[in-house]
């Protein structure tokens, strides 16, 4: 991967629905060479897809949060049931495997503080494999314009 590759990869970070000739003008290079590359690191799996990022509060969802989740034996089997559990709770938009002192944290999106209440009290403590939970409530949520390439 050369300088232009990380061009690309920034530009696309930031701005996924550029075209390809205005993406190739930005990285001083023609249309289809440009295109070309693109190609490559999608095929290489330096691009994994495009996604539209969505607003939270126009979909009604004024809380975000980050739950910490301790399994009470972090084994395959607790693990897997965590993750089977997770996925069918809508309102968890992401989650990571994370190492420390917990085993997962989760990206929770809720109406209101009821709500978030209400998933973390029916869905996610009652699960039996759950030692401990704790959350962080995000005030506002904010993008940085570097992204991963402009770490190398």
């Amino acid at each position: 991967m050369d300088k232009t590759d990380k061009k690309i990869l920034a530009i696309l970070q930031n701005e996924g629905r550029i075209s390809n000739v205005a993406l190739a003008r930005r990285v001083n290079l023609s249309p289809t060479p440009c295109m070309h590359r693109v190609r490559q690191l999608e095929e290489k799996g330096y691009i994994t897809g495009y996604r539209a990022i969505l607003n939270p509060e126009v979909l009604g969802l004024s809380v975000c949060a980050f739950v910490l989740i301790k399994l009470e034996r972090n084994t395959r089997d607790q693990a897997e049931a965590f993750e089977r559990a997770i996925v069918t709770i809508p309102q968890a938009s992401e989650y990571f495997s994370t190492a420390g002192t917990h085993d997962y944290m989760v990206k929770i999106y809720a109406r209101d503080l009821r709500a978030y209440q209400q998933i973390i009290n029916d869905k996610i403590a009652t699960l039996p494999f759950i030692d401990d939970v704790q959350s962080t409530i995000i005030l506002a949520e904010h993008r940085t314009v570097g992204g991963l390439c402009a770490q190398g």
